[in-house]
């Protein structure tokens, strides 16, 4: 009972403080192309009136996920999204550009993600982003203690000013997890160096252990921020 009230909570916490982030994964065949035929699309008046953030990133490498760009359309409430997805429908100009995006890639998936918890920091300010996919078994109890080891860590190697936190898709619910972590960076050597670095601390160690048995890591993965829009 006591964990459905603690999970019952949490999600109240999401949509109290509510934002959502469109991922369109795909595979690009012509990269050039997709970044060309996406810049034609965002300059149009449909594009401008996108009430959101909107970048495209490189997954570097990317795992075991097929898909190799990511284009990233974060709203800032419900109000935003529902007006995008009204309009995305009705645009000629958006048809068309999935019609031409169609001749230079693959689509792989597309998922609406919202954090859970997450330090406060704006994620558009960070350029790459280490991205950890899981499987969650007891959310609850995970976010306690991802919550207390990503803030003392975060202190310890001095990237408390840059964005992390924990969030899942509420809508295209990818079958391989159920949660995604995030520490940004603001370029590769950092997030690298970062990365190395928290593997060998004793904080991660001690983290680990305590919730070997509440997820399970499914893929790791580098996203890098090619182009903002």
């Amino acid at each position: 009972m006591k964990r459905i009230l603690l999970i019952t909570a949490l999600f109240c916490f999401v949509f109290a403080n509510a934002q959502y982030c469109l991922f369109l994964d795909f595979k690009a065949e012509q990269p050039e192309m997709v970044a060309s035929s996406l810049k034609g699309m965002m300059e149009t008046e449909w594009g401008k009136n996108i009430q959101g953030t909107k970048s495209l990133f490189a997954y570097l490498p990317n795992g075991t996920n097929e898909s190799t760009h990511s284009l990233q359309i974060c709203f800032p409430n419900e109000a935003a999204f529902e007006n995008f997805y009204a309009s995305w429908n009705q645009s000629p100009d958006a048809q068309l550009f999935f019609e031409k995006m169609g001749k230079f890639s693959k689509q792989i998936s597309e998922s609406l993600n919202t954090p859970i918890w997450y330090n406060g920091k704006d994620w558009a300010n960070d350029n790459v982003f280490m991205l950890y996919q899981m499987e969650v078994s007891n959310p609850g109890l995970y976010l306690k203690e991802f919550q207390s080891f990503s803030i003392k860590i975060a202190k310890k190697l001095g990237y408390e000013d840059n964005s992390f936190g924990i969030a899942f898709p509420i809508l295209g619910k990818n079958s391989d997890f159920t949660h995604f972590a995030w520490i940004g960076s603001p370029d590769i050597k950092t997030a690298l160096s970062n990365t190395k670095k928290m593997f060998s601390d004793p904080l991660f160690a001690d983290f680990s252990k305590k919730v070997s048995g509440l997820r399970k890591v499914v893929n790791t993965t580098m996203s890098v921020r090619i182009m903002d829009y």
